[in-house]
């Protein structure tokens, strides 16, 4: 049955997750028409120095250490 994989900055606390694990498995339960206990989400906190989109850490970027050309994936977290 279905398989989430969400990968998201370290920091979220475990209700944030539980909310998360919540939300999504009633949304893919009701869309793919499955049971909810046939649901699986995986959830992997990503520490911000692991993670980086346009050639730049995202520690650096929400440190403001590099000039952004437009708008940023901020993994979730406020920068």
């Amino acid at each position: 049955m279905p398989v989430i994989s969400v990968d998201w900055w370290k920091g979220n606390d475990r209700a944030q997750r539980q909310e998360l694990v919540e939300e999504l498995t009633a949304c893919v339960s009701r869309i793919a028409g499955c049971p909810e206990d046939a649901v699986t989400v995986i959830v992997r906190d990503v520490e911000t120095d692991h993670w980086g989109k346009g050639g730049v850490l995202a520690d650096a970027l929400l440190a403001g250490a590099v000039s952004r050309p437009g708008p940023q994936d901020t993994g979730g977290q406020q920068p």
